[in-house]
């Protein structure tokens, strides 16, 4: 169904209000941020798993991958910013960016909590078991 016609069906229902409505009458109007809490980073596409439900299509054929250098303003940013208290770390399969261990021990002298999204599979890999 068209997005067009869902709202044409919603907004026939008794009460319905638009989400920008709902806004207003909870003086939540225009809608701002209070701060930031999380960075999540996309380290790349590579992966050792080629899953039809991915939604970033990563698998071993992939080759985007963060460099350091973006990884280096990830970390300034982290530093100037201490209100981020989480930096949560995806992609395909993080682990085979070369760069993750040094930015994980990097951010981790910063103090911040880390989340690492893994497929776990690949753990079973010599190259990453530790």
């Amino acid at each position: 169904m068209v997005p067009e016609r869902q709202l044409d069906i919603l907004s026939s229902i008794k009460g319905f209000a638009s989400f920008e409505d709902r806004l207003k009458g909870e003086s939540y109007y225009p809608l701002m941020a209070s701060g930031v809490d999380i960075l999540q980073i996309n380290v790349g596409k590579l992966c050792n798993l080629s899953c039809r439900h991915c939604h970033v299509s990563a698998g071993p054929h992939r080759t985007e991958m963060m460099s350091r250098e973006i990884f280096e303003y990830c970390l300034a940013a982290l530093k100037e910013n201490v209100g981020i208290t989480t930096v949560d770390i995806t992609g395909g399969a993080p682990e085979m960016n070369p760069h993750l261990e040094w930015f994980i021990q990097e951010a981790f002298k910063l103090g911040r909590r880390l989340i690492v999204r893994s497929n776990l599979v690949i753990l079973l890999d010599n190259k990453y078991k530790r």
